[in-house]
């Protein structure tokens, strides 16, 4: 047997990075932040508890990781080509892909989500998440100005809030939720729609 290479190495860690992250995730929102040790998560992935701490030093860079990588996850459709400005183009892929995304591991959102009412792990996370937001929330805004909103700020937070909700009452009730009809009414409602292009 040939000795593995650098490549098989990283794929390995990353495969048990992405194991204990779950196992974490799952034991997190089901027993809580604080109910959940170290020594739970490592049983659950089945690692010991030295293999976890080679990969996350403590509980809190535990939950933080999670919260951020689901964070960052959403903001994959977020202005793509990174340039600062929405465009309406932009803002149809952003809408249709953070509910997409949402759809590809409901369990995971359902947990994420959950994690994110739970003071004790929000409180862990709630500085740097209000900085990221804060960037979005100015482009967004931006957005709307540029769209003619007499007040794009207040613009920016509803439309903030209407994802949330979708995305919310998608992750709890998938199999009734509609969700391709009511993106597609949200995007008719933001005029993000083929039609609205022609007018």
């Amino acid at each position: 047997m040939s000795p593995r290479t650098n490549l098989q190495f990283k794929q390995i860690r990353a495969n048990r990075k992405t194991q204990i992250m779950k196992s974490a995730l799952e034991l997190f929102a089901t027993k809580g932040f604080h109910g959940t040790s170290i020594a739970d998560i490592s049983t659950h992935a089945g690692i010991s508890k030295g293999l976890l701490y080679n990969y996350f030093s403590s509980k809190e860079a535990l939950i933080k990781d999670i919260i951020f990588e689901g964070f960052d996850a959403l903001l994959l459709s977020f202005d793509p080509n990174h340039d600062g400005v929405l465009t309406r183009e932009e803002m149809k892929f952003l809408t249709v892909g953070i509910l997409q995304t949402i759809k590809t591991d409901i369990p995971f959102w359902r947990l994420y989500f959950a994690m994110l009412t739970q003071p004790a792990i929000y409180s862990l996370v709630e500085e740097k998440l209000l900085t990221k937001s804060m960037h979005i929330f100015g482009m967004l805004a931006n957005y709307f100005k540029s769209a003619g909103s007499t007040n794009p700020v207040i613009d920016a937070r509803l439309f903030t809030a209407i994802l949330d909700g979708i995305s919310l009452n998608f992750v709890y009730d998938p199999s009734n939720f509609p969700l391709k009809e009511v993106t597609d009414k949200i995007l008719e409602m933001y005029k993000l729609t083929d039609e609205s292009y022609e007018n």
